[in-house]
């Protein structure tokens, strides 16, 4: 029982050291998780695209179908090279896309506001500054981009660091009460 219970400690620590380092990692090189998802992604487009020329070359299809796995292999082979050599532009659009449609809320949300104000509501003027921060924030992430990624990633890396430091601090105090524990068995066995 006791070599479960170590292991499940084991475990727990190894797991919380890996969260630390993969937020340190990212709180330190932002961008390196990104990237490296680019490579991923473009490699396997590029895998991808090897597969459909290997089809198209062995002639496993007959007319159109066959002209179709060249062509697909060929765009597949580009946009795999293309991701992995433009990760940045890659990144970028990312958050542009989520830049566009807060953004587009905001407007909303101005609307909104509008709609309240002619109600006669007093309080309306708190509904204008959220519904402004919001179209501020989507146009932020849409003018400066890669920026908005690497913060996005500094925070995960925080919230990593967090959660693998928070169980190291939970896994030390579990241990001192371990320890605490079998002094005092050892101390009510002695006494008998």
């Amino acid at each position: 029982m006791k070599s479960i219970i170590q292991d499940m400690k084991q475990n727990y620590f190894v797991n919380a050291i890996i969260m630390v380092v993969l937020g340190l990692v990212l709180v330190i090189w932002p961008h390196i998780l990104g990237v490296m998802l680019c490579y991923l992604l473009g490699g396997a487009l590029i895998l991808m695209g090897v597969i459909q020329l290997v089809s198209f070359l062995r002639g496993e299809r007959i007319g159109f179908y066959s002209k179709f796995n060249m062509i697909m292999g060929i765009v597949l082979i580009l946009l795999g090279i293309w991701i992995c050599t433009q990760p940045r532009i890659v990144l970028s659009i990312i958050p542009v896309v989520v830049g566009i449609i807060v953004l587009l809320h905001g407007l909303m949300d101005i609307q909104y506001t509008l709609d309240i104000k002619r109600t006669g509501n007093t309080k309306w003027w708190i509904a204008l500054i959220a519904a402004i921060i919001t179209f501020v924030v989507g146009l932020l992430l849409i003018l400066n981009p890669f920026t908005a990624y690497e913060i996005t990633m500094v925070l995960l890396g925080i919230a990593m660091l967090y959660d693998g430091g928070s169980d190291l601090v939970l896994l030390l105090f579990s241990n001192l009460a371990q320890r605490d524990t079998d002094r005092r068995v050892r101390e009510f066995k002695g006494n008998e």
